[in-house]
């Protein structure tokens, strides 16, 4: 096939990505904890409750961040012109995913620990029903749009395909 622009394809065939990310560690039940401990002001500004623990978990802290990154274990967020999937290990097994047209609104849930890593659940709503759910996602409002932006863009493609399968 011959393209205008060697290396890229019409996103009508073939899925292409437009975002990845890697869930922070308050995706877990033990990063949640933890990020309630740190949020702890209590003490001296510098020295408050929150910065020390944050020292005396390292040894805790460290290893469950690597367990997310892991190339083989790892978690990671994909938004595709196609899709939302939650795929993991190296080569990126999907093990969950939703099509950009399963769902009509998302929503934002902060869970108790997430607010220090900047992060929260994302929600997935077809009508009042739950649908998907991400955890942990860092920057949850970027994240959101950019999820909204591949979602209407999927929809306005379709609806033209659409169109012109009607008329033709």
């Amino acid at each position: 096939m011959k393209q205008a622009i060697p290396g890229l394809t019409l996103s009508s065939e073939n899925e292409s990505t437009a975002l990845i990310v890697w869930p922070s560690v308050s995706a877990t039940s033990w990063g949640q904890f933890l990020g309630r401990l740190y949020e702890i002001k209590t003490g001296i500004p510098v020295f408050n409750v929150g910065n020390l623990m944050v020292l005396a978990s390292i040894p805790v802290a460290i290893p469950l961040y690597l367990w997310n990154v892991l190339p083989v274990v790892g978690t990671r967020y994909r938004i595709t012109n196609r899709h939302i999937n939650v795929e993991r290990g190296v080569s990126g097994v999907v093990e969950r995913q939703i099509a950009l047209d399963e769902f009509d609104r998302m929503e934002i849930d902060e869970q108790p620990g997430q607010a220090w890593f900047r992060s929260a659940d994302l929600i997935f709503f077809l009508k009042d029903e739950e649908v998907f759910r991400l955890a942990g996602v860092p920057y949850p409002k970027a994240f959101r749009a950019s999820c909204q932006k591949a979602m209407m863009t999927y929809r306005g493609f379709k609806e033209i395909r659409e169109r012109q399968a009607a008329a033709g």
